[in-house]
């Protein structure tokens, strides 16, 4: 069977694999001219891990992982008041692994490098008919598939295109993310340094390998922001962080010179079926948790490895797979979508204004080891809450 994917993130990368390993044909559509190396750090946590082993890429993204030494917690004026490892910190537990994203997507690329790609190119249009599907590109010629799958993110084209407007999937938490590139000035040797307090955090690290260092500043709005705005995104920043002091106008003021600003809401995609026709959808594009539950990797892989395993299993009847693959993510899905409220609603907690927001507060400046501690809890039973099928047979 011949299959496009849209989008060479690592959901896209990772089904591509599979599909290839299962005797299919992919195809994958990226909008960008070239693979998008660098990025943020992510993590693959608990049965996540095991779909890196199946695929033998395992010790490669060991090898390559950010091998973060340690964080420290600072207040507004500078002072440390909490050190902790890089694993605590970043939830991870036992063989949990964090790597860059771009790396992982290099590691995935490397082993489907014979796949046929198709760069600097999107779709602009899908028509279905009963026994294929005919594909129009923006840039090259119309072709035709068995199966589309779109794999290309929060932000989804092919769901776009196929399902609907995004404004009716998408569960908006209220809270904004902001990521770049900046001097490594504070000479950071794999670690992190973060500001936070209820409803805004700014943070600061640099992993092996990176002669420069990411900022990060995650946030509460107090309105609505334009995605493609970045002056009103600055002037946001601007106000929220006022009055902090620590590094954060100097983080603030590097903005102009990124050269990756990368600015998003942090929101939820919530969809009856992930699947119409011969169109399916994999990992954000159908099911997006949001950076809230700091499963969204760990979601890709497994997702992906599903998605094409049930392809298999049900020997290219798609209409079986697609209901089968669902079935089997569901619950998973359902589970982290829950995980990442659960934080969001912290972020929010001071809206309320109560006493509980002031209790949370005080154990936020005194001790937030507590907070991280309770979410690595949380993040570890979601990570571990799903059983992989062996597809081999």
């Amino acid at each position: 069977m011949r299959v496009l994917i849209s989008g060479a993130g690592i959901a896209g990368l990772t089904v591509a694999y599979w599909l290839r390993h299962y005797g299919f044909t992919p195809t994958i559509v990226e909008r960008s001219p070239s693979l998008v190396t660098g990025g943020y750090k992510i993590d693959v946590r608990g049965t996540a891990l095991q779909v890196l082993t199946r695929m033998g890429i395992h010790d490669a993204v060991v090898a390559a992982s950010t091998d973060m030494q340690g964080a420290l917690l600072v207040d507004k004026d500078s002072t440390v008041i909490k050190e902790m490892t890089g694993d605590a910190f970043g939830h991870r537990v036992g063989d949990d692994l964090e790597i860059v994203r771009g790396t992982l997507c290099q590691i995935l690329m490397d082993h489907i490098s014979d796949a046929q790609f198709i760069f600097g190119d999107s779709i602009r249009a899908i028509e279905q008919s009963s026994d294929r599907v005919q594909v129009e590109f923006s840039k090259n010629s119309p072709r035709e598939f068995d199966l589309v799958i779109g794999a290309d993110g929060l932000h989804s084209n092919v769901r776009a295109i196929v399902f609907g407007d995004e404004s009716r999937f998408v569960r908006d938490l209220g809270l904004y993310l902001c990521v770049y590139t900046v001097p490594n000035y504070l000479n950071l040797d794999r670690l992190e340094m973060q500001y936070s307090e209820l409803g805004k955090v700014a943070a600061i690290w640099s992993s092996r390998g990176d002669a420069n260092a990411k900022a990060c500043f995650g946030f509460v709005a107090p309105s609505a922001i334009d995605l493609r705005n970045k002056a009103q995104q600055q002037q946001v920043l601007t106000t929220v962080y006022q009055g902090i002091g620590w590094e954060v106008p100097k983080l603030l003021s590097m903005i102009p010179a990124a050269p990756d600003y990368y600015f998003d809401a942090a929101a939820q995609i919530r969809m009856e079926r992930w699947s119409q026709g011969r169109v399916v959808l994999v990992g954000d594009a159908g099911y997006c948790a949001s950076p809230m539950s700091g499963q969204g990797t760990s979601l890709a892989l497994i997702g992906a490895y599903v998605l094409a395993g049930e392809l298999a299993a049900a020997s290219g009847a798609y209409q079986t797979a697609f209901q089968q693959y669902e079935k089997e993510m569901r619950p998973f899905v359902a589970l982290n979508d829950a995980l990442a409220l659960t934080s969001a609603n912290l972020m929010r907690s001071k809206e309320k204004k109560n006493v509980m927001t002031w209790l949370l507060e005080q154990i936020m400046r005194i001790a937030p080891g507590l907070f991280i501690n309770r979410s690595t809890q949380r993040i570890h039973q979601a990570a571990n809450a799903v059983t992989l099928k062996d597809y081999s047979a």
